[in-house]
């Protein structure tokens, strides 16, 4: 105790403030000149280099290339919850006009290919086709069907026209050269009316020209006229008539041609089908001749039908004649609608129609022009950054000092910006932004709490709200600048944040998102019904925030461990983790090395309970003390927890090798541990849990064989203190020193003869006075009123843990069974 008070003293004279040790750093700093003016300011360009390019990124990422923000709560076919005016005169070129007129020109102006050559190739074949039958029909009538179909199938193969037999026997059935060449003519000019025309295959919205179905029709009906008007008797050689004595299948009409022919006495020389079917008497003649008619029709329109050659869509030219048309009206302002001064814009209540939201939206552009809104933007990320560098100055002023939290702050918020951008500029898209409904949804499908969550579980509470404020600024800019949305951004955002305070499993961040979004949720149904949206729209909005919501949480579980390996950070959840009794380096000390593992369960009670007395970690001290002495694995027997009663090798060992070895276990911990992947944290503490302490026992021991005369040649040697020390480093944060506390005083309790409050308090002032007077913590920011609560909380765990029992009565022997002491039943119980 007096040596404790003596430090105590010296340490409040040394000139240092009192309450916080200064890191070793800040007195190499000192020594290597690095408090000088140069160094300052450089260090000082560092962080605005560093503060300069962070809101540069985030002015790129929000800004840059973003159109000014629409209405995207607006949606055709919804009812406005409120009126628009419009506070200046401006112009703007309609969309919808455009969009319109150009469907026009695309309907008018449309360009289509006339196939002239495939037209031409078709009567080629028809003349060829009339030559061949023309001299097949001179020729006898037994030859007759195989030289006609030898003729069709040489016409199939040269000019690729179908030859069908009922056309075959049509036309055979015409003996007439003058007729054939009559239905020739027919037929092309009809095709010739259609083609110059145009015919196309489904030309619904282009009125000037033929659909093929039209077209096919006016040939059927032209080839009806032509079958109708053939002559069955009379002509120039009534002979050369159509050949009816040969139709076996129309025999009322043969008889009826017959009997006309025979009479002498009539009046008429000429009948053509149709008059023959029209002005007989006899019905089943009639019959016949319309029959032959429709026959013959069919067959013609067969033919004619292979000729009609549809046009061809030509884009090129048409997007040319098109786009001549759009400029000449662009030059002429045909395009142009001006707004006045003071017009309404949206009439609230009213249903919105697609040109009053275009209006709206060119309101918003020409109000957010870039030449205004950019500065605008940039100004607001000044002032973010300025309110941010004030809170960090004010509140958080050692975190300057930590790279790697600057970089997870900076990295977390840029991640999470980069995210929503690409969720903005998904309405931007031809897939999604053409879906009014999909706009609508998107400022609730901001993933606006990842940045604040990743924050608060591997920074902390207040740079979790910081982040949270930020990250909703700069949500709000990018969806509209608007205070609802502002809102419900922090408000999801510094809920999530809340809910993962003091997380430790990886479900728990699950859960702080799910509840995220349903803050969200909650604030777009309240906003909703206040502006009287659509409340189907307002229930979708509220859904896609609570799903996305839980979707930022699974991001977050997944890209932790990314942060964790990248930034060298510990969270709670891997702490919790490494706990598991069934981690494979706890389960080989459990086998190889169970006493070790025994010392450092104690000692990972020890360093919790002083944690939670001193504001430290409880659970970064439980994990380090648990693997602060893996590395006695290696030689398990040269440490006495580790003996059980076997001989001590240290017996076979001159003080020096004795030393190395017991000093050896932190070089093969930080061994061990890098192997395992075990966090940073962990290592630091396997190095510094002894500091650069001595190990006293074999120091003390070749100090007195030093001093000894009589010794065997070669076991004298001499002391150097540095070889008995520990590589260090020492001590350097809170946690390290607790344990690096608890590892000497649950080593040295257990050499206690008799446990009592005095030898307890005695046995702690006397290591840590020893420690202190090392300077064990001169690397540590530990204050004394800390000291103090750790050695309060190491004595009242030790006492718990090294309690005493009474002892028990001993048994007496009666007739052979075991028989206690009657006055045992009056006896006070013990601990059984």
């Amino acid at each position: 105790m007096i040596k404790l008070l003596a430090w105590f003293s010296r340490r409040k004279g040394n000139g240092r403030r009192g309450g916080r040790r200064k890191p070793a750093r800040e007195d190499d700093e000192k020594q290597d000149g690095m408090s000088s003016s140069k160094a300052f300011l450089r260090r000082r360009v560092k962080l605005s280099f560093f503060t300069v390019l962070f809101a540069t990124a985030v002015v790129f990422i929000c800004f840059y290339g973003q159109a000014p923000p629409a209405t995207r709560s607006l949606l055709v076919g919804t009812i406005a919850p409120k009126s628009v005016y419009s506070d200046q005169t401006f112009s703007y070129e309609s969309a919808e006009k455009v969009i319109n007129e150009r469907k026009a020109l695309l309907r008018d102006k449309a360009q289509y290919d006339r196939h002239k050559d495939q037209e031409a190739r078709f009567i080629e074949g028809l003349a060829l086709f009339e030559k061949g039958l023309s001299q097949n029909l001179s020729e006898d009538d037994e030859g007759l069907g195989s030289a006609n179909l030898d003729l069709a199938n040489e016409l199939r193969e040269s000019h690729e026209i179908d030859f069908t037999s009922d056309v075959l026997a049509a036309f055979s059935l015409v003996r007439g050269n003058a007729e054939r060449q009559i239905i020739y003519q027919k037929i092309q000019r009809e095709l010739d009316k259609l083609h110059t025309k145009g015919v196309l295959k489904n030309p619904s919205e282009f009125l000037r020209f033929h659909s093929e179905d039209n077209a096919t029709k006016a040939l059927a009906t032209k080839s009806y006229e032509i079958a109708g008007s053939l002559l069955v008797i009379g002509g120039v050689d009534e002979g050369l008539g159509l050949l009816l004595l040969e139709v076996e299948d129309f025999p009322h009409l043969n008889d009826l041609v017959q009997t006309i022919r025979s009479d002498e006495n009539r009046t008429v020389d000429d009948f053509s089908l149709s008059e023959l079917a029209s002005e007989s008497e006899d019905l089943n003649a009639t019959n016949e001749a319309r029959d032959l008619r429709q026959q013959m029709a069919s067959a013609f329109t067969s033919l004619a039908i292979q000729g009609l050659v549809l046009r061809e869509y030509n884009e090129e030219k048409t997007e040319t004649v098109v786009n001549r048309e759009m400029e000449v009206s662009r030059s002429k302002g045909e395009f142009n609608l001006t707004v006045k001064e003071g017009e309404r814009i949206i009439h609230k209540g009213h249903e919105i129609i697609p040109e009053a939201r275009e209006k709206y939206t060119a309101f918003l552009e020409q109000t957010g022009s870039e030449e205004t809104l950019f500065p605008r933007r940039i100004l607001l990320t000044c002032a973010t950054f300025l309110f941010a560098l004030l809170y960090i100055n004010l509140v958080l002023p050692e975190f300057w000092r930590n790279d790697a939290k600057r970089a997870i702050v900076a990295v977390a918020i840029v991640s999470n910006l980069l995210l929503s951008r690409g969720v903005l500029e998904l309405g931007g898209t031809d897939l999604f932004g053409g879906n009014p409904l999909f706009v609508a949804l998107l400022p609730y499908l901001l993933p606006v709490a990842f940045a604040p969550i990743v924050v608060m579980i591997t920074v902390g509470p207040r740079m979790a709200a910081l982040s949270a404020l930020m990250a909703s600024v700069f949500h709000a800019a990018m969806a509209g600048s608007e205070v609802e949305s502002l809102a419900i951004s922090l408000g999801a955002s510094l809920t999530g944040a809340f809910f993962c305070r003091d997380v430790r499993l990886r479900k728990h961040v699950l859960r702080a998102g799910a509840f995220a979004g349903l803050v969200a949720a909650v604030l777009a149904v309240s906003l909703g019904i206040a502006t009287g949206y659509d409340l189907w729209i307002t229930a979708l909005q509220a859904g896609a925030a609570f799903l996305t919501g839980v979707m930022t949480g699974a991001l977050v579980t997944g890209v932790l461990p990314m942060f964790e390996n990248m930034f060298k950070v510990t969270t709670e959840v891997t702490l919790l983790e490494l706990t598991d009794y069934n981690h494979p380096i706890l389960r080989r000390m459990q086998m190889d090395a169970p006493g070790t593992y025994h010392h450092s369960l104690m000692v990972a009670t020890l360093s919790e309970n002083a944690a939670l007395a001193v504001g430290g970690n409880p659970l970064l001290c439980r994990t380090c003390s648990l693997y602060h002495d893996i590395g006695k694995m290696v030689q398990p027997e040269y440490f006495t927890e580790n003996q059980g009663g076997q001989d001590n090798p240290h017996l076979r060992r001159n003080p020096s090798m004795s030393a190395l070895i017991i000093k050896s276990h932190v070089k093969e911990g930080v061994e061990m541990a890098r192997r395992a992947k075990l966090p940073e944290v962990v290592i630091d503490v396997i190095k510094q849990h002894h500091g650069t302490s001595l190990v006293r026992y074999f120091y003390y021991e070749a100090v007195r064989k030093s001093q000894q005369t009589k010794l065997p040649l070669g076991e004298k040697e001499e002391v150097d203190e540095s070889t008995y020390r520990y590589d260090g480093p020492r001590p350097r944060f809170k946690e390290s020193a607790i344990i690096f506390f608890a590892d000497a005083v649950e080593a040295t309790s257990r050499s206690l003869k008799k446990v009592t409050s005095r030898s307890v308090e005695e046995m702690l002032d006397s290591i840590f006075a020893e420690r202190l007077d090392d300077g064990q913590l001169d690397e540590c920011a530990l204050t004394l009123e800390e000291i103090k609560l750790i050695k309060k909380s190491f004595s009242k765990t030790i006492l718990n843990m090294l309690h005493a029992r009474i002892e028990y009565p001993e048994l007496e022997k009666e007739n052979g069974k075991a028989k206690k002491d009657r006055e045992d039943d009056k006896a006070e119980g013990g601990d059984k």
